[in-house]
Parts: C-alpha cells; sequence; structure tokens
C-alpha cells in the first residue's frame, strides 16, 4: 500500500509521544486488511515524532498494541512537502480536477519536485516488494509510481485509485505535464475511479494524448499492455455511523443541543472549507429563501461548520474572508433576538459533535460545485432516520444517490425551491424520501468498495490461517 497519509502518527505533546489513527473511511477499511496480510504501507512520516520511533529505514511495526504489518515512512523537507504537496498536489491538479484550473499555479519546480518525491516512493516501495506481491497506490500524490514500479516489477500486479474527479480533457489539459501523469498513469494493471463519468473523463484523455493506444469503455491497450478502468463508489462504514449515533449519551446531548436552538427547523452544512464546496453559494440560496419566504424568519436556522484546512494557500484564506463577511451581512439582516439565522462554525469538531448535528437536522445541504464523491452525504443518511438530502448534481454520490433532491449549486433559484420543498415535506413524504437512500448506503458501504476493487483487480489475499474466515465475517456484520 502506498499513500500519501500514513495510517498511524507519532506526536508528542507534554505527556511524551502519543500514537494516533487519522480518521477516515480508507485507513479504518484498508488497516484491517493490511494487519491480516502482515503487508507493508508506505506513507509520508508527518508526526514529529515519527522519526524517533522508527528504525534508520524508516519502518515500525504497528499497531502498537499488536505489532502486525510493516508502516514505511518517507521523510520529506520542508521544501518538498510544500512544493510536492501543497504545491502540485493541490494548487495544480487539485483545482484542475475540480474545475477550477483557474487557481491552478503552473510552476516548473512543482513539477520537478513531484516527479523527484514520486521517484523517492518508488524506490522505497522496491526496497519492500517481492516479486509476487501486489501493490496499490492511492490518490493523485503518485500518478507517475505506476510506470517507474512497472519498468522494475514487470510481473507484479499493480492498481491505482484516483481519489477526486477526473475532468474533461479540454480542463486537464490545461497541465503542461499531462502526457506525462497519463502515462504513469497507465503503468497500472487497474485504475479505479469512482463514477462513470471519471472514468469517461479519463479514458477521453488518453485518446487525444495517446492517438496510438487501442481504448475501449473500459480500458486501454498501449505500449503492449492493457490498463482496466472502473468505477468504484467508495462508501462508509455505514453500522459504525449508526452504532456510533445510537448511543443514549450522544442521543440525549443532541436533544439538548436541539432545544438550545430552539427554531421549528434546522439546515445543515458540514464541510472543508475549500472552494470546490459551493460554501458561499449555498448561503446565499438561504439569504434569497429568506428574503422570498419570509414565514420561515424566526423559526429555521442554517448551521454551517466549516473546518479550517490547507490555509497556508492564499485562495483558503480570501474565500474564509468572503464566507465570514456573507454570514455576517445575513444575519445583521435578518437576526432577531432570539434567533440567529446562520451558525457559523469555523473550526474542527469532534466526530461526536457532528454526529449530533447529522441527528438533528431536518435537512442536509450537500451541495458543491464539484466534488469526487462526497460522503457527507452518505453520514447524514446513515445517521438521521427522518431528514431530507439536498444533493449538487456535480457530487459523484449523485450518480448514486439519484432519489435526494438533486440542484444544480449555481442555481440560486434552483436551491430556493428545493429548501422550499424540503422544509415542507411532511414525516411520511420523508421517511418515503430517506429509506431507499438509506438502503443504498447501507448495501454500498466501505467494504463493499474495498471487496470489488479487490475483486476486480483479481487479488487473492494471502493471509494468515483463518483471516480469510475472519475477514469475510467481519465484512458480513459491517454489512
Amino acid at each position: 500500500m502506498v499513500s500519501n497519509r500514513e495510517p498511524y502518527i507519532h506526536e508528542r505533546n507534554k505527556k511524551g509521544i502519543r500514537c494516533k489513527m487519522p480518521v477516515g473511511g480508507l485507513v479504518a477499511a484498508i488497516d484491517p486488511v493490511m494487519q491480516r496480510t502482515r503487508g507493508v504501507w508506505i506513507a509520508w512520516g508527518s508526526g514529529n515524532a515519527d522519526v524517533e520511533t522508527a528504525d534508520e529505514k524508516g519502518r515500525i511495526l504497528v499497531p502498537e498494541d499488536d505489532p502486525r504489518y510493516t508502516l514505511r515512512r518517507v521523510w520529506l523537507d520542508p521544501k518538498e512537502v510544500n512544493e510536492y504537496y501543497y504545491g502540485f498536489s493541490n494548487r495544480i491538479i487539485w483545482p484542475v480536477c475540480h474545475l477550477f484550473q483557474e487557481k491552478a499555479r503552473l510552476l516548473p519546480e512543482y513539477w520537478e519536485t513531484y516527479k523527484r518525491v514520486n521517484q523517492r516512493f518508488a524506490d522505497a516501495t522496491l526496497e519492500e516488494a517481492r516479486p509476487d506481491d501486489h501493490i496499490w497506490i492511492q490518490d493523485v500524490h503518485f500518478t507517475l509510481m505506476p510506470a517507474a514500479l512497472r519498468e522494475e516489477l514487470p510481473g507484479n500486479n499493480i492498481a491505482l485509485f484516483w481519489h477526486i474527479p477526473f475532468p474533461p480533457w479540454e480542463t486537464f489539459s490545461c497541465i503542461p505535464w499531462r502526457k506525462e501523469i497519463l502515462g504513469g498513469m497507465l503503468g497500472a494493471d487497474l485504475l479505479g475511479f469512482h463514477t462513470a463519468s471519471y472514468v469517461a473523463n479519463f479514458l477521453g484523455a488518453v485518446k487525444k494524448e495517446f492517438p496510438e493506444a487501442q481504448v475501449s469503455t473500459s480500458a486501454v491497450r498501449y505500449r503492449g499492455r492493457i490498463t482496466r478502468v472502473r468505477a468504484f463508489p467508495i462508501g462508509i462504514d455505514y453500522n459504525k455511523y449508526r452504532e456510533m449515533s445510537s448511543k443514549d449519551s450522544l442521543r440525549r446531548r443532541a436533544g439538548q443541543l436541539r432545544n438550545k436552538i430552539s427554531v421549528q427547523q434546522i439546515i445543515l452544512g458540514v464541510d472543508r472549507l475549500d472552494y470546490t464546496k459551493g460554501i458561499l453559494n449555498r448561503l446565499l440560496a438561504f439569504e434569497k429563501f429568506l428574503d422570498t419566504h419570509p414565514r420561515y424568519l424566526g423559526k429555521v436556522s442554517f448551521i454551517q461548520v466549516a473546518s479550517p484546512t490547507r490555509s497556508a494557500i492564499s485562495e483558503y484564506r480570501e474565500m474564509k474572508q468572503h464566507i465570514e463577511e456573507t454570514v455576517g451581512r445575513v444575519n445583521g439582516k435578518f437576526q432577531r433576538p432570539q434567533w440567529t439565522p446562520i451558525i457559523y462554525i469555523n473550526r474542527h469538531m469532534p466526530g461526536d459533535e457532528i454526529l449530533m448535528l447529522y441527528r438533528i437536522a431536518d435537512v442536509a445541504m450537500v451541495t458543491p460545485i464539484i466534488d469526487g464523491m462526497n460522503l457527507v452525504a452518505k453520514e447524514y443518511v446513515a445517521v438521521n432516520d427522518n431528514g431530507v438530502l439536498i444533493l449538487s448534481e456535480f457530487a459523484g454520490a449523485s450518480e448514486e444517490m439519484d432519489s435526494a433532491i438533486i440542484v444544480n449549486p449555481y442555481d440560486l433559484d434552483g436551491m430556493v425551491k428545493a429548501l422550499e420543498e424540503a422544509l415542507s415535506m411532511t414525516p411520511e413524504e420523508r421517511a418515503r424520501n430517506m429509506e431507499p437512500l438509506r438502503e443504498l448506503v447501507k448495501e454500498h458501504d466501505i467494504f463493499w468498495w474495498l471487496s470489488s476493487f479487490l475483486e476486480e483487480w483479481g487479488v487473492e489475499l494471502k493471509m494468515d490461517e483463518g483471516a480469510v474466515d475472519e475477514i469475510v465475517a467481519g465484512t458480513r456484520r459491517a454489512r
């Protein structure tokens, strides 16, 4: 396994060194597989105590309490972090793939550092890999690795999963190094994307850049090799969300919070503070809704959680300022002594607090300008039994979750109508609306995603005795 983010991070604080596991469905799904296969996970060692807890090669056995596999950390200096991660990954690939190419900083030094870091990770992988090992590369940080590894390991089974949108060629082509990126990816046996449209966009880009390649609707034959390209929509750990949100203590705290807010209905947005998430458009739609539906004044509040992210990048600081100015203006326009129209939360919230908000929200607005998948939509559906989901047609999740209220986030009038429809639904209408969404999220969970990918990849995992039965049983329980 190769990823930018590591599954275990060691950090030093006043009490000593603490090991923590990043929150996220990907680590939660893959870590048990790595434990049972006793594999090697290669990642950037980003914790401030990572170096002193690893050996001279950056290796450490994890998890600490019951070591089962090797975490191989790759060290990056500040310049590499700035230019490979914040630069190429987040200021070139991220904006271009989210159709914000005007925000891209197409600097040659970013590309040179990105190439160098990809080679460093490839070298670490070559040190660890055996001829029969399966190598799974995660996301846009390592697009050059499949081809680099293929030269040295021609017989190994290599896969890459792309976790964000893949744009049309007309957009992607603004990257001067697009041919090298696509050629690097074609070193894999299997490429995974979230949706069929991203698959089609990738295949279209390959046709443009490599006219000599044979391209079908699901595969590319290039330089004598075949790369299969498939859609695997990622899910969440449905059972875990249901279990956590159903705890008596959390239900009680959620009820107290609902009484404290004291309005008839609550609309909720939960996002990272990113320009792709459509937060500003959503708030402007809510302002227009209050302007055109004055009977809701004092009766509905909008809670917007906007977790800080990438604050070192100027575009994010500017966007934060625009959002905060809009919140202030809308609240100044409509606020009453006992009622705040927009409750804006700009901090990292613990998972239990997010679950409480999911439980009490009558409507969730998940309206990104574009999003690879957007798991907030699936988390809300898993936790809330009687809510309404308003979902952007440009979120990857809309390809599956088409029974939600689908909107165009650029169309403020359309979002106003969606809000009116959602807030006026009867409990029976809400239940009918939510049931098919919940069944979809339950069936197509993170374990379904993982097993679907491995099955398509043709990977038969070598596990300890009894581990196959254990992981199958665990998957069934999760479903």
